[in-house]
C-alpha cells in the first residue's frame, strides 16, 4: 500500500508536519502505549491517505484490528498476573531494591502490608510507603527472616 501526501485545491503538496505532529502526540500522550483509540485514528488515516490506484483490500484491516486486539489482550493478562502475584505477597516478608538520591542501589526489608495499583502500575505497601513491585528482589521464609532482620 502507497501513502500519499495530501493535495490542495490547486495541485501543491499539503504541509505533512500536521499528520505527522497529531501522530506523535497521540504517542505521548498514551505513555507509549496504543490504546484502541490510537489505532482507530491510525487506520483512518491510513485509509485518507490511501492510494486510490492501489487500495487495501478490508481483509488487511481486520487482520491489523485482529492482531492488535491479540495484544492488547496479552499486555491485560500480564496486568491480571502481576496484580495477582502482587496481592498473593500480602502478609509476608519481603525485600525491595531502592535507589538512593544519588542513584545508588539499596534495600528496604518489611512485611506487605497492602496492594495499590494506579496507573496500570502494582505498588505494594511496606512500612507505610508504596514500592513499584517490579522493584522486587526476594521473598523470605518467616523462619529466616526471623534470624536476618537486624541486618536491615
Amino acid at each position: 500500500m502507497a501513502i500519499i501526501a495530501p493535495v490542495d485545491s490547486n495541485g501543491v503538496i499539503s504541509n505533512t508536519t500536521n499528520t505527522k505532529n497529531s501522530i506523535s502526540s497521540t504517542k505521548s500522550s498514551t505513555a507509549n502505549s496504543l490504546d484502541k483509540d490510537a489505532f482507530l485514528q491510525l487506520l483512518v488515516a491510513e485509509m485518507q491517505y490511501q492510494d486510490p490506484l492501489e487500495p487495501s483490500s478490508n481483509t488487511d484491516y481486520i487482520a491489523q484490528l485482529a492482531t492488535f486486539s491479540q495484544v492488547e489482550e496479552m499486555q491485560n493478562m500480564g496486568d491480571t498476573l502481576q496484580q495477582n502475584h502482587a496481592t498473593e505477597l500480602v502478609g509476608k516478608q519481603v525485600i525491595m531494591k531502592t535507589q538512593t538520591a544519588d542513584g545508588e542501589t539499596g534495600y528496604i526489608a518489611g512485611k506487605v502490608d497492602y496492594v495499590v495499583s494506579e496507573e496500570g502500575i502494582t505498588y505494594l505497601g511496606i512500612n507505610g510507603k508504596e514500592y513499584d513491585v517490579k522493584d522486587l528482589d526476594t521473598v523470605i521464609d518467616s523462619d529466616y527472616w526471623d534470624k536476618i532482620k537486624d541486618k536491615f
